[in-house]
């Protein structure tokens, strides 16, 4: 099953932005052996991190960890608007977006 990663979207006092927050809410995965410059991972960006985790939680929604990294499983392409609405309702903004940022290939 399809899984995409949640990553806080909030900027820290650092200057450092989505996926880079004070509170260690990014993606950690390693980037793929071989890859070109295009390379990208679709992720929901939240603005208030654990409160989205619990959220989903209680809405029965499958969000696991793998390798420091939450994710949320998406087994059909309706449950994306699930997503977003679930969350919504209680307030928190969110986006699906490409969450790599910053990747130099050299």
């Amino acid at each position: 099953m399809p899984k995409i990663p949640i990553i806080s979207r909030n900027i820290d006092e650092s200057g450092r932005g989505p996926g880079q927050c004070r509170s260690g809410h990014g993606l950690t995965r390693p980037l793929p052996v071989c890859y070109m410059s295009d390379y990208s991972v679709l992720g929901l960006l939240v603005d208030r991190y654990e409160d989205t985790l619990r959220v989903l939680g209680e809405a029965r929604f499958s969000v696991s960890e793998e390798g420091g990294d939450r994710e949320v499983a998406i087994d059909h392409p309706g449950r994306l608007e699930e997503i977003v609405g679930t969350l919504r309702k209680h307030g928190i903004h969110c986006e699906f977006a490409d969450v790599v940022s910053g990747v130099y290939q050299g």
